[in-house]
């Protein structure tokens, strides 16, 4: 299953950056190579950097356990048993998987968002799994600039955040008083009412309109109504849905699906409307 999702997303991010050109640009930093543009190969030269990186956080993790081996491929023949290695380097795979695919995730999308904008400059170059921004575009008929990973800081709490993906109105920074909209990409097995309702006090806190929490996997019908109820637009990654098979096979396009997702769930304002439904709720019971 992993080698499937990986291939939809490689081909949806490609396919998408061959239709946004020439506006658009887009580009891959991979540490120890020259940043290039993005392609297949610049692809897995990512993936295998994050996949090394994934390699060298287990061997400290079981160093820290007592368990310090000297490489993977030690960890893997400290056992004679074929059968056990195999058992050994699967999980390994799994694991480095489970961590590196939530930069896709963020990656598609952002390239997803700005797939449904135009854009302000005639050319503009976009390093994918950076932190990036101020992005200026045109959502319809506004003005608008998309950020990725930046931080900001609540003037109500003092708290500090760092949003997926950002729209503000201004470029100066990412406020609490510009954001028009969130994404917040989450890669975890499960989730549960104390990730939603941590999801709302981040929303309330940051006051953004709309607030879209995508899953990359399946969650229960409970949960994504606990969230319209709190005004969080919780969206389920393509390849996680009913129609993962279309996706599989290349009939349909993971990243055009979700700009088709998170375009709507920006111009719901969920959020917003909740809040307003809330305090209207509560000024009646208090009258």
């Amino acid at each position: 299953m992993a080698r499937e999702d990986k291939e939809a997303i490689y081909s949806s991010l490609l396919s998408l950056a061959g239709r946004l050109r020439p506006a658009w640009h887009f580009w891959l930093s991979v540490p120890g190579y020259t940043k290039e543009p993005l392609s297949r190969e610049a692809l897995k030269r990512f993936f295998d950097y994050q996949f090394k990186k994934a390699q060298k956080n287990f061997l400290e993790s079981e160093g820290r356990a007592g368990k310090p081996w000297k490489s993977i491929e030690h960890y893997i023949r400290s056992s004679s048993d074929p059968n056990e290695q195999i058992q050994r380097k699967n999980p390994l795979r799994l694991l480095a998987w489970s961590s590196i695919k939530g930069k896709f995730l963020e990656g598609l999308c952002l390239m997803a968002t700005i797939c449904r904008m135009n854009p302000a400059a005639r050319s503009t170059d976009v390093d994918l799994f950076a932190q990036v921004g101020p992005i200026q575009v045109r959502d319809e008929s506004q003005m608008c600039f998309i950020w990725a990973q930046q931080l900001v800081e609540s003037l109500r709490s003092g708290l500090k955040a760092m949003p997926d993906i950002a729209i503000t109105t201004t470029s100066d920074a990412v406020t609490t008083s510009n954001i028009l909209s969130i994404t917040e990409c989450k890669c975890r097995e499960t989730l549960g009412a104390s990730d939603i309702r941590g999801e709302f006090g981040k929303a309330y806190d940051l006051g953004s309109p709309s607030y879209t929490l995508v899953s990359y996997n399946a969650v229960p019908d409970s949960f994504i109504d606990a969230g319209r109820g709190l005004g969080i637009d919780v969206q389920i990654f393509s390849l996680n849905t009913p129609e993962r098979e279309y996706f599989i096979r290349g009939e349909r396009d993971v990243g055009e699906d979700m700009a088709t997702k998170l375009f709507a769930s920006r111009k719901r304002r969920m959020f917003l409307t909740a809040l307003e439904n809330r305090a209207t709720d509560v000024k009646q019971r208090g009258s």
